[in-house]
This record gives structure tokens, C-alpha cells and sequence, in this order.
């Protein structure tokens, strides 16, 4: 019997956005020590005191020279210098440096209960955390607070984003335990939590399985029921409340969810059902089309499969990377006879991807230097490089649009827009030299690292793209080779069952009052894409030998 993927159960994630600050003035020259000279506690406190009467005229980049001369020459055990500390990260902040700004609260989280300002460290965490958004790097620091620290009108979001911390270190049941305290008042939070409780219920269900009496792997059902419920409190709070576009993002990434987790249980009228409440402006509703044809290919409705898989190949989704389509599309007329037709679908497929697989391959492993790769594909990004062929940069864009890897793209922007941020401070500022020079080279090196991790995700992530495509190749090479036994004679008794079975299936094209039927004559209309049906009639024998070779 053929063997394909089917869809896997993967769920995608969301992310918090942030506002953007005003910005900050300078004022007058700082005081400079000598090196190892010992500075008395009456010369910090007075540092600290015209630090925070700079702070509070709105000069922090002055305010922040003060502050960082007492941390550079104190005690950091000493209470004069851990306010120095506190307002060292609280200038920067304040001067839209978010990044450095965070650096200098480390000590401060580091050192706990044992710090003046731990507890009123916590909101600045959680206000950078908007800025640069929910990077581990923060979210660490923010998992280090217990709960009974949280500012009530802060307590959601940041159980939230410390669920989001646990979540990204697999830590799964520690991030289910937060996002369940994450209650209805903040409507947006809240169905994010309960997505994220669904997809963790899922996992979990794959961790948590059982083998059947014939060796075969099921899913936890109850965790897969919990998943399920989650997702449904979505689109229950949706229903009764409304909510605004990011509501509405998690309301069609829960559907998909659904259909997803239906057809893993093999409910595929159920997976159609949630399939098919994604509208066609939704950024899922491509992937949905695509998917939503594998559950009517189980349920034998080949005409809407067809159909399906029509509008993705119509010339409106030229730059849109779905290969597996035409495997399915070739299996369905296999299993319908029609050997000529699947044929020529599988010599299309390998005459575009196999040459793609071996380009992909060749960039992928030019590069040993997952910083070189970065570089390379921000460059490929931003030109209009006619060296690489279409489909390329089709299949290139669909790898790098996973989530994670894109979350990581943006975070290296936030450092460069810090870097030039800081450059713009220091033409207007040359007394503040030292301090910005100091904050550029530790932003530079710390980009370095978070460029690399980017490059090597990429990588990483065009590896299994690859992997995937390979895969689909030799999917559709087995349908050639099938097609041949069957031209000899020679299908399996298994392979003949289901195209006996395909042949009894019948589905008349059925117009309702509030349609029409509308003959495709090979001009694709916007409006009826996802409309397509495509008449299909089985050529295979209902019983007996199959069809022969010439079938169609």
C-alpha cells in the first residue's frame, strides 16, 4: 500500500508587540576618577543625588554618567551602590536603550532578595520585554521573580510571559501551570494563554502515548480533549466578546488548530468543519486550502480535493511554495486510473524541484559560518538577485517564515536600531563618549551571538525544507513506479482494493440556490478560488483486475 505524510500537528505561536518611547536629552559634563583612587561614601551618595535630580529633569543620559561612575567605583554590596545600579538601568531605559538597559539589571536579579531594588526591578523587565519582545534573554530574568512579587495590574502578562519562557525551554507542564493563571480581563492575553494551553495539551498528548494490542503508538486521548477544549475557549470568548485584529489572529490559528487535531484522530468531517472557517484573507487560509485536501482525500471526496489543489496551483499563488500538492494531486488520480494524467502531474513535479532540491542544496552547504550564511541571506533579502530562479526564492521564503527563526531576524533589527540609536546620541553628545562607546561594543558583540544563533537556525531550518523536499520527490517517484506495475499488471492486492474502492465512491456536483456552476475554461477568477470542483470519474474496474495501462 502507498504511504504518505499527512499534515503534521504542528501549531504556531504567538508574539507580544512593542510601543515605542520617547527620547531622552543631555546635560552637563560628568565627574571622571582617577584609576584605584578610593572614592568615600559622600561622594557616591552626592553622585547618586545629582543622578536622580537629572533623571527627574528628563536628562537620563546624564543621569546614567553619574550613576555608572559609582558602580565603577563601589561597593556593589553597599546600598548607595545598588541604587546606583537600579538608576544606571533605569537611565537607560528611559533613554530608549532597552537591551543595555538590561544588562544592567542583571546584577540586580542575580542578586535577589540580597538587592535594595529586586522587587522594583520587575515592571522595567516587563517594559523592556515590550520593546525588544519576549526574548529568553529577558523572560529569564522575569522567571527568577516569584509569583506573589507580581504587581496585580502586571500579573497576567507576566504569568504569560513567563508560561512563554518555560514553553521555550520545554518545560511544558511549568508553562501550562502559568498561562492557566492568566484570567479574561486582558481578552488578548487570555486567548493567547489558552491557545498556547492547546498546543501544549497536544504535545503533551504525543509524550504521553500508549502502545495498542497490534504495537502501533496512540495518542493520549485526554490530553488531545484538553487541547481541543482549549482551543474552543478561544473561539467561545470570541464569540460572546469580540476582539480586536490580534484576537482574531489567534481565533484562525485556533481553527487551523482543530482541523489539525481532528485529523490526527482521523474526524476528518470534523477537520473539514474548522477547516473551513478560515477566511480567505487570513494568512492561513492557503495553508488551510492545501490541508483541508488531505482530510477530503481520506474521505474519498476527490472532486473538492481536486479543486483544492487547483486554486494553489493557479498563477495567483506563482510565489507560494507548496510541493506535497502536486504528490497528492498525482495519488488521487493513481488511485482513480488515470495513469496518464498522474504521470504527467509527477513529471511536472520532478522537472521543477528536483533541480531545486540540488540549488538548494549547493547555497545551503557553501557556508560553514552560520554568522557568513546570516549575512548572505540578509543580503539575498534585500536585492532583487536574478542569479537564484523564482521557485528558489519561493521555497526559500516559505523555510524562513517559521516563526522562531523570524523572531530571531527581528530581534537582531531591535540591535541594530539600539546601535544606531546610539550613534545618534553620541553626535549630539560627545561628552557622553565613554559610556556610549562602551554600550556600542558590548551591543556589537553581543549582535555577533544573536546573528550566529539566527544563521544557524536558518540553516537548521533550510536542512529540514530540504529533507522535506526530498521526501516529497521519492513520494512521487513511487507513484511512477506503482503506475508502471500497474502498466505490467503487477499492483499490489492492497493497491487494487483501494482503487476498487475509489471506484464505487460517487459524489455528484450538487448547485444550491445560491450558486452557480461555472465550466473552467482556463482563466482563473479571483473570487472562486476555493470554489474549484473538479469532476473527477474513476477509470478503475469496481471489481477485478484494475484498469489497463492506457485508462485514461
Amino acid at each position: 500500500m502507498l504511504q504518505f505524510r499527512r499534515p503534521a500537528l504542528l501549531l504556531s505561536l504567538a508574539l507580544l508587540a512593542p510601543a515605542p518611547m520617547a527620547t531622552p536629552a543631555f546635560a552637563e559634563e560628568p565627574l571622571e576618577f582617577e584609576a584605584d583612587l578610593v572614592v568615600s561614601p559622600e561622594v557616591l551618595q552626592k553622585l547618586v543625588t545629582e543622578g536622580t535630580t537629572l533623571a527627574g529633569q528628563g536628562n537620563h543620559l546624564e543621569a546614567a554618567l553619574r550613576f555608572s561612575d559609582v558602580v565603577a567605583n563601589g561597593d556593589p554590596s553597599a546600598p548607595v551602590v545598588q541604587e546606583a545600579q537600579f538608576g544606571l538601568a533605569v537611565a537607560l531605559y528611559e533613554s530608549g536603550l532597552y537591551q543595555s538597559a538590561l544588562k544592567r539589571f542583571e546584577p540586580i536579579v542575580d542578586a535577589k532578595d540580597t538587592h535594595t531594588k529586586f522587587q522594583k526591578s520587575l515592571p522595567y523587565l516587563l517594559f523592556i520585554s515590550r520593546q525588544i519582545g519576549p526574548e529568553d534573554s529577558v523572560l529569564y530574568l522575569i522567571a527568577e521573580y516569584d509569583a506573589a512579587l507580581y504587581p496585580p495590574d502586571f500579573a497576567d502578562e507576566l504569568n504569560f510571559l513567563v508560561g512563554q519562557y518555560h514553553f521555550n525551554q520545554s518545560l511544558l507542564e511549568d508553562a501550562l501551570a502559568r498561562f492557566q493563571k492568566v484570567g479574561e480581563l486582558h481578552g488578548e492575553l487570555f486567548v493567547r494563554a489558552k491557545y498556547f494551553e492547546g498546543v501544549i495539551n497536544v504535545m503533551q498528548s504525543r509524550l504521553d502515548t500508549a502502545a495498542t494490542s497490534n504495537g502501533d503508538v496512540e495518542p493520549d486521548i485526554e490530553r488531545l480533549k484538553a487541547g481541543a477544549e482549549a482551543f474552543k475557549e478561544v473561539l467561545r470568548y470570541d464569540r460572546d466578546n469580540g476582539g480586536n485584529a490580534a484576537v482574531r489572529k489567534i481565533v484562525t490559528m485556533s481553527h487551523v488548530a482543530l482541523g489539525r487535531l481532528f485529523f490526527s484522530t482521523r474526524q476528518y468531517d470534523q477537520a473539514v468543519k474548522y477547516y473551513d472557517q478560515i477566511a480567505s484573507g487570513s494568512d492561513q487560509w492557503l495553508p488551510s486550502i492545501f490541508e483541508v485536501s488531505w482530510a477530503y482525500y481520506q474521505l474519498q471526496n476527490y472532486p473538492r480535493a481536486l479543486g483544492n489543489l487547483h486554486t494553489l496551483n493557479s498563477p495567483y499563488f506563482a510565489d507560494q511554495y507548496f510541493p506535497e500538492s502536486r504528490v497528492l494531486q498525482a495519488l488521487i488520480l493513481f488511485y482513480n486510473c488515470k495513469y496518464d494524467e498522474a504521470q504527467a502531474v509527477v513529471k511536472e513535479f520532478i522537472a521543477d524541484y528536483y533541480p531545486l532540491m540540488n540549488e538548494l542544496s549547493s547555497e545551503i552547504n557553501q557556508f560553514a559560518d552560520p554568522n557568513a550564511f546570516y549575512y548572505w541571506l540578509a543580503r539575498l533579502s534585500k536585492t532583487e538577485n536574478t542569479e537564484f530562479s523564482t521557485r528558489f526564492k519561493r521555497i526559500f521564503n516559505a523555510a524562513l517564515a517559521d516563526r522562531k527563526l523570524r523572531r530571531k531576524f527581528q530581534f537582531v533589527t531591535v540591535i541594530n536600531g539600539e546601535l544606531k540609536r546610539i550613534e545618534q546620541l553620541q553626535a549630539r553628545n560627545p561628552k557622553a563618549k565613554a559610556i556610549l562607546d562602551e554600550l556600542t561594543g558590548e551591543l556589537t558583540a553581543y549582535r555577533s551571538l544573536v546573528v550566529g544563533e539566527a544563521g544557524s537556525l536558518a540553516q537548521a531550518r533550510l536542512e529540514r525544507v530540504l529533507k522535506d523536499l526530498k521526501g516529497h520527490l521519492a513520494g512521487a517517484l513511487k507513484i511512477t513506479q506503482e503506475t508502471i506495475k500497474a502498466q505490467r499488471g503487477a499492483l499490489a492486492n492492497s493497491v487494487k482494493l483501494e482503487q476498487q474502492a475509489a471506484a464505487k465512491v460517487k459524489h455528484p456536483i450538487v448547485v444550491d440556490d445560491e450558486h452557480f456552476e461555472w465550466p473552467f475554461t482556463g482563466e482563473y477568477w479571483k473570487d472562486e478560488l476555493g470554489a474549484y470542483i473538479y469532476d473527477i470519474s474513476s477509470q478503475c474496474p469496481v471489481s477485478g483486475a484494475p484498469a489497463a495501462a492506457a485508462g485514461n
